[in-house]
């Protein structure tokens, strides 16, 4: 399973990395800053899941992103925004798989994981 972590911040890069490596051992991650490189990397590889900060360098162009990426890849996206705000309804309507809100517990992060790819979780 190979994916794409994109946040801004280091630490949350991080963290999410942990989380990831618990779930899937031997899952391949790459980790992009900004919306650029993300698209850099979605030029010479592909990926299973993206998750992507929805504020980041460059996310201005996000929801054109989602739409290009849907054929082949599940996007989650990692917010701080409320799920009522208009934000995450413009990215719902660009198809995004799921949302995982900052606030959210490390179990609640896990189960969104697993309700994507329940097959592949290794407990």
């Amino acid at each position: 399973m190979r994916i794409l972590v994109a946040d801004d911040e280091q630490l949350i890069r991080f963290g999410l990395k942990l989380v990831l490596k618990g779930l899937w051992p031997d899952v391949s991650i790459s980790e992009a800053e900004s919306l650029d490189g993300v698209v850099s990397l979605l030029t010479v590889l592909t990926f299973d899941l993206v998750i992507l900060d929805i504020h980041m360098p460059g996310s201005d162009g996000l929801e054109n992103l989602i739409r290009f990426m849907l054929a082949e890849t599940k996007v989650i996206i990692f917010s701080g925004y409320e799920p009522t705000s208009p934000r995450i309804e413009s990215l719902r309507e660009a198809g995004v798989d799921e949302f995982i809100f900052k606030n959210a517990s490390l179990d609640e992060i896990r189960l969104t994981l697993k309700e994507h790819f329940p097959d592949t979780i290794i407990e």
